[in-house]
């Protein structure tokens, strides 16, 4: 799971500049920590659920098909990620974040409130 902090680690810059950051400010230690308990964990399912779907790269190159998850989201990623943090901790709601365009849309909230769930957290 290294490889994957390194790669969400490139992008931390952009998700600490994001708006919903500057507004959760106190929260972002506490994200920073989630992330290497529990978000690893998160991109790691949806990885495997892309391979049970058939995707081929996501079955034969897991590990790559992260990155790349990662990298076409940039810090969209940790955005939606912290989004649902915040969710999934009762400190906002989706329709809240969404109203007031700290996200873009509640569909990737939702992707990864549905992975917590599959988790059991």
């Amino acid at each position: 799971m290294e490889p994957l902090m390194r790669e969400l680690r490139r992008y931390w810059a952009q998700f600490e500049n994001s708006d919903i950051a500057k507004a959760y400010r106190g929260e972002v230690d506490k994200f920073e920590r989630w992330v290497r308990e529990v978000g690893t964990r998160l991109i790691a399912l949806r990885v495997r659920e892309a391979a049970e779907r058939g995707n081929p790269v996501a079955r034969d190159y897991p590990e790559e098909y992260a990155k790349g998850l990662i990298r076409r989201g940039q810090g969209k990623v940790l955005v939606n990620m912290f989004a649902a943090y915040l969710v999934q901790r009762g400190l906002a709601t989706q329709y809240w974040l969404i109203k007031n365009k700290f996200v873009a849309g509640g569909e990737s909230i939702a992707t990864w409130l549905r992975l917590l769930r599959k988790l059991g957290l």
